[in-house]
């Protein structure tokens, strides 16, 4: 039936009136729902149909099929849109598929949620457990920055309201809607982005709440039950999107970590084959002979820098660039400096010792000290120091700490050589020095394996070291190329040399700074005069012995002494005390003692230089670069000061104590510096 014949039906069936007929209305509304016109089309269809007057015949019947046609369209249109809110999740679960990237797929969701319900805006928020709220996390419609940057806490706004509810939640009138808290933050934040009504449902994983559903409009609308069921299965989806997300994450971060895991374990496998060959190396260097110098050499070649090798009292053994000038054993040379970067090896050392690996002593722009501990049976042996201007890597510290290894192997071997030949000369000097003595013949033998001719006179060196200090110092002067054709060994708490008289002025030179710097402090020695080893030398020991003794009594340490600088004195004094010293030189020099007289010391001075040079004025004036006019006048005043002192017995006990005076020069009345030098 065409549009002609279906006017001519109408006409034919339409009820009789009297008004206008309606019969070509009804060809209009079925053209309206055969092509599925607007609802604006039956809506203003309706309105014309209303119109017509009261009298027209059919008008009641029309408008009842009018009315029908608006609620078919009506029909029809919920169920396209259901059709596309269901293609929309299914388009969603496909996407879930592809989760590569979680961003991605949330912001199709808020994107589709818009879409369906038609809004302005759409976002979705995310729980922070760090923070306890919630931030956007993907938004679709909104201009403002403001909104994006959001964060909503539990306690306040539709978000909050439905995250404690778990529920959907819906304000046609956001801005004066009471039924939750509201707060200026999120309040101007909704203001710039002029949104009026807002719908809001729950993300949740189990009883968890992760996430809000926003959709929201710029006027005030209310939303229908499909819109809030259809936004519940996108926020459904969207929380199965972030729960598969996080999974796939943590699969790659664990999969990363394999990976890493995987590169490190294979770093370290190449590091510790090379740390071994660099382990052989030393090793096989060792088995040749090598010793402490050529493993400096080798390490310092292997990993760059200097490598020092410190003894157990942290003193340099050697050192790879011969001198350790490379290695900075001092910043500036000496002083303070010196003693700077002696404490920072021994606590470095120390902590060494403690973790069994090696540390880093100090760490200075382009210059670093890195130090191992060397342990043997005894316990610590030395250290090795490796002095580099860039930081070692892990497979340089290894190799590092396998050369301590090796070093201390070497300082092991070299401490038992060592300690058997320091055992035997000890035992050789206590033989000779001992009474009685041991057979001569026999100690000459062994004397001479050491350069020691006792077919001739001897030079006997006795002295005092620190509690328990000798067998250290013993060891520090083991090799040493001063003491060459010396034998030397420990005695209680002092030690004894003995050198030929061509070596004497040799020992007297080098002995006090080779004894004195191990300790950084000055030791007290006599040095006997020349000795027949044959029979002499136990009662030139204990000469000595007294000479220390009598040393002890002046109170006068950390220098070295000749025996005929004290012969005299140590047999005269040597069963006073210091007060008795002190009361005979009152009373023998008398005004020429004063307690810090320093006109008078001068005098003193003076009066013992002319005495020393046989009473000649013009030889004293030269020792004392002053005028021989000088000398005379400084006579006259000790004639004012002493009296008669020119008789011979006078003399002489005047002479004897000013010597006793010159020797115990660091005494409380200081003897003037010019003398004591």
């Amino acid at each position: 039936m065409d549009r002609q014949e279906a006017a001519d039906h109408a006409n034919r069936h339409s009820p009789a009136g009297d008004g206008t007929p309606v019969g070509p209305l009804w060809p209009e509304m079925i053209d309206l729902l055969h092509r599925d016109a607007d609802k604006s089309r039956f809506l203003s269809f309706l309105a014309r149909v209303k119109e017509l007057p009261g009298n027209s015949a059919g008008k009641n019947d029309l408008l009842r099929s009018a009315e029908q046609a608006l609620d078919i369209k009506e029909r029809s249109q919920q169920h396209q849109q259901r059709e596309r809110g269901l293609l929309a999740v299914l388009e969603t679960a496909q996407d879930l598929t592809a989760i590569m990237d979680l961003d991605r797929v949330l912001q199709a969701i808020v994107q589709r949620a818009r879409k369906l319900v038609g809004c302005d805006v759409g976002y979705l928020s995310i729980f922070d457990p760090s923070h306890g709220d919630f931030y956007v996390r993907a938004t679709d419609g909104a201009f403002s920055e403001k909104f994006k940057q959001i964060r909503v806490g539990l306690e306040v706004g539709v978000c909050g309201f439905v995250a404690r509810n778990k529920s959907p939640y819906s304000s046609s009138d956001y801005g004066a809607d009471s039924r939750f808290a509201h707060t200026a933050l999120i309040d101007s934040a909704m203001v710039d982005e002029n949104i009026k009504s807002i719908l809001g449902v729950p993300l949740l994983a189990g009883e968890q709440v992760i996430g809000v559903l926003f959709v929201g409009d710029r006027y005030v609308r209310s939303y229908v039950a499909w819109e809030k069921s259809i936004l519940s299965t996108l926020a459904a989806h969207a929380s199965v999107a972030i729960g598969n997300a996080r999974l796939f994450e943590q699969e790659q971060a664990a999969l990363k970590q394999a990976s890493e895991t995987n590169l490190l374990l294979t770093r370290q496998t190449a590091a510790t084959r090379v740390a071994a060959e660099a382990h052989e190396r030393l090793t096989t260097l060792v088995a040749k002979g090598g010793g402490l110098p050529d493993i400096c050499d080798m390490v310092a070649s292997m990993l760059g820098g200097s490598v020092v090798v410190y003894d157990d009292g942290e003193q340099q053994v050697c050192c790879s660039d011969g001198d350790g000038a490379a290695s900075g054993r001092q910043r500036n040379g000496s002083g303070s400096d010196g003693y700077w970067l002696a404490d920072k090896i021994h606590f470095a050392l120390n902590e060494s010792r403690i973790q069994g690996r090696s540390v880093l002593a100090f760490d200075e722009p382009g210059r670093l000290c890195r130090v191992s501990a060397v342990i043997g049976g005894r316990g610590m042996l030395g250290g090795l120091a490796i002095y580099t201007a860039a930081p070692l890597r892990e497979m340089e510290v290894r190799i590092f700490e396998r050369s301590s290894i090796v070093a201390g192997v070497v300082l092991l071997s070299q401490e038992r050589r060592e300690s058997a030949n320091l055992v035997q000369m000890s035992g050789l000097v206590r033989g000779l020095v001992g009474s009685p003595q041991d057979s001569l013949p026999l100690s000459a033998a062994r004397a001479a394996r050491y350069g020691l001719d006792l077919s001739r006179p001897v030079h006997l060196a006795v002295l005092e070291t620190p509690a328990d200090k000798a067998a250290y110092i013993l060891r520090r002067l083991q090799g040493k190329k001063e003491l060459a054709d010396m034998v030397f060994g420990e005695l209680g708490d002092s030690l004894v040399f003995l050198c030929n008289q061509k070596s004497a002025p040799q020992l007297l030179r080098v002995l006090p700074s080779l004894v004195a710097g191990p300790l950084r402090q000055g030791m007290t020695g006599v040095v006997s005069d020349p000795v027949p080893a044959s029979s002499d030398l136990p009662r030139a020991y204990e000469r000595l012995g007294h000479c220390l003794a009598f040393l002890r009594v002046l109170e006068r340490t950390g220098k070295l002494f000749q025996e005929r600088e004290l012969s005299l004195y140590s047999a005269l004094f040597r069963s006073h005390d210091a007060h008795a010293i002190q009361a005979y030189l009152a009373s023998s020099l008398g005004p020429l003692y004063p307690d810090r007289d320093a006109r008078r010391a001068e005098l003193a001075r003076t009066l013992l230089t002319y005495l020393d040079c046989g009473h000649n004025a013009r030889m004293a004036a030269g020792l004392l670069d002053v005028h021989v006019n000088t000398i005379r006048q400084r006579l006259d005043a000790i004639d004012l000061l002493l009296g008669d002192w020119n008789t011979p017995a006078r003399i002489l006990d005047l002479h004897v104590a000013l010597r006793l005076w010159h020797l115990g020069g660091d005494r409380k009345a200081a003897w003037p510096e010019s003398v004591q030098s």
